[in-house]
Formats: C-alpha cells, structure tokens, sequence
C-alpha cells in the first residue's frame, strides 16, 4: 500500500467541493490547505477532523477524531485510510429561474395567473461538515452542474412556494410588482435563509430580477387595461388636487403680501390700523350733504373722538365743512343749483319749494291755500 505524503489541492476549478483521488496516507504526511478553503477528513459515513488554511503535518494529536474513528496508534508513521474533501469558502454567484409557471389568484383582482421568475443569488459554505453529511454520496466531486442540480431539488420548489406566499399575504398587484422587487427579494431572502442552513450554506444575498408574465393571457391583458386606466384617472385626480392647493396657497400668499405692505405704509406715514380705518369713517361723513344722510352712517362723533395727531385734526376738518355745507346752502329739486335756505320758490327756474304750511297752534301740516286749520278751527290764511 501507498503512502502519500503530500495532501493539497492545486488545480483551479469550478468544484465547490473537491475529493482528493488518492484514500491511503500515513501520520507524518503533510497537508496544505489554500486560502479560502477547508480540509475535512471523512470515514465511515462521518465528517471527521477539519483544517483550515495553512500547511500541517498530520499527527495523533491533530487528528483525535479520525484517530478515535480507526484506531491509529500513537507514535511512529502510523498508515491509515480516509477520503479527504477540500470544500470551497470564497462567495459563489449563480443565476437561478423556475423552469415552470407557478399558479396562485391575483390578489388585488382576484383572477388566476401564471407567473415565471428568475434571478441571481450569492452563498458562502458556512458549515463544511454539514454540507459533507448532506451531499457525500451524490456526487465525488460538487461542481456548478452539481450546484445546480442540488438548487433544482432542494431549494426552487420552496422559491416558488414563498413567491406565491408573500405575493398573497402582502397583496402585492401583479401590475405593481416590479416597482417592489428590491423589497420582494429581501423577503424571499428573508425565507429561504433556514432551507440554505440546513445544508450548512450561508445565504448573502438573493435577487429577484426579473417577473415573466403571462402576456399571452387574454385576461390579464383586460385586467392590465383596466389597472392603467384607474392609475391614470387617480394620476390626474392627484395632479388636480395639487394645482388647486398652489393656487390657493398663492392667493393666500398674496394676501399676506398686500398685508404686508399695508402694515409698512402706515408705519412709514405713522398711524395705525385703528386709527385709517376711523379716518376712512370721517371721510364717509364729511362727503354726505345733509345731517339725516349723517345719522344713516350709523356712528357719532363719539366713535372718532379717539383719533389722535395728524389725522384728528383732518377728521375735524371735514365733519365741520361737512355741517358748515349743511347750514350755508340749500338745493333746488328741479335745476339742482344751490339757494339760499328757507326760500319759497327757487330764484333761477321759479320751481315752488315749500308745498305745505303747518298750524300755528297744533301744528298740523295744511296746503299753502288752506285759510283754516282743518284739525282746530286756528285760522292759517
């Protein structure tokens, strides 16, 4: 029997898992593990002692579970029998995709659909003895074919499983689907995270890139027109509703604005809000010509006796030019020119202004012909 006394894998492959091809060695052989991979002794149906990088030489003290296992005695080049598997550390990157359609009811129409997907995912081997005791006894050596038979088998019944599952419970649109990938995947991720560690593999990452749908499909064509024209309206409903909250808000800026610069006028003059808005009440008065249109403004000289400075002093002015106005001329009803008060007929058209006398003693009002009072016999005439 063959005694090897070098143990090492050189070559550069695509196995993720490597069986060295020679099974006899002897306790002073030397074995040398690369970076990024680990050595791990298998016998009788177990995965036994396990090294990682760096250069050994296989002793009894080194290799207590192998040596329990077959009974190596201590001392001496002592010849034993196992199979040595090199497994590969480093992250592997491969592409996945269902080979058929998976069936569920859209959640948001509640018609059946058919959906293909695929993607990308990465994984590092974290337990190597796991993944021995999972998958010695397929295949010698575990490469990408390897890989992607395993993936088929054990693991894409189960992504498609959870596919339909997140789908249904987040009520996730077939039509919206695609803006919610990056979200999707991580969930995915989020499930199939427990499948990879029962073989000893650490899942990194996984992608969904790409929802194949079923556009043959004559209903979820109608549906797919239906969705679109709803998004549509609800997109210019929305728009509507924005333009509309930026015209007011501009009338309302407006407004603030021309407030604003009101307040800083009357700064500038130096009066007060109050204080225009009781001149503005003086200037009403001062502009009506008799003392009953006056009393119909509804205010006293009460209500601006409050002014102070320059504008009580203006306000003054116009309310008595306003009665001087008043008491100093009168108006002809038909020529409109101004005679003098207490005239009978008007001295430029001859118009009669008083068309009435009263009672000197009961003060009952009597047609200017009236010679008797008609209400107290008084004589008038």
């Amino acid at each position: 029997m063959a005694l090897f006394e070098i143990i090492k894998k050189d070559k550069s492959d695509d196995n993720l898992i490597w069986r060295y091809p020679n099974r006899s060695f002897n306790t002073n052989s030397q074995l040398i593990v690369h970076e990024g991979q680990e050595a791990v002794f298998y016998s009788n149906g177990k995965a036994l002692d396990l090294f990682g990088p760096g250069k050994y030489t296989l002793e009894t003290n080194n290799i207590p579970l192998l040596r329990k296992v077959i009974n190596i005695p201590t001392g001496g080049k002592s010849p034993f029998q196992c199979e040595v598997y090199f497994v590969d550390k480093n992250e592997k990157t491969m592409r996945w995709g269902t080979k058929t359609r998976l069936e569920f009811l859209e959640p948001k129409y509640k018609f059946p659909i058919s959906i293909g997907a695929c993607g990308e995912l990465r994984f590092t081997i974290e337990d190597a003895r796991k993944i021995l005791l999972k998958l010695v006894g397929v295949k010698e050596n575990f490469d990408s074919e390897s890989l992607d038979e395993f993936f088929d088998s054990q693991i894409l019944m189960k992504v498609k499983n959870y596919i339909a599952q997140i789908i249904t419970e987040q009520e996730i649109s077939i039509f919206e689907i695609d803006q919610q990938l990056e979200k999707f995947s991580k969930d995915l991720q989020s499930k199939l995270e427990d499948d990879f560690k029962e073989f000893g593999i650490k899942l990194n990452k996984f992608f969904v890139t790409t929802i194949a749908k079923p556009v043959d499909d004559k209903q979820y064509l109608e549906f797919k027109e239906l969705y679109f024209k709803q998004s549509v309206a609800l997109a210019e409903a929305q728009l509507k509703q924005k333009i509309e909250l930026i015209e007011e808000d501009t009338k309302a800026q407006k407004v603030v604005m021309a407030s604003k610069a009101e307040a800083t006028k009357r700064s500038q003059e130096g009066y007060t809000y109050q204080e225009e808005k009781a001149y503005g009440i003086g200037e009403k008065v001062a502009e009506n010509q008799a003392v009953g249109q006056f009393t119909n403004v509804g205010v006293g000289l009460g209500m601006i006796s409050g002014i102070g400075g320059p504008l009580s002093n203006q306000v003054s002015k116009e309310v008595s030019g306003a009665f001087a106005s008043v008491d100093a001329s009168n108006t002809c009803p038909n020529c409109h020119k101004e005679i003098e008060l207490g005239s009978t007929f008007c001295k430029y058209c001859g118009t009669q202004l008083v068309t009435s006398k009263k009672c000197p003693k009961c003060g009952t009002d009597l047609p200017l012909d009236a010679v008797f009072c008609s209400k107290c016999g008084e004589r008038v005439g």
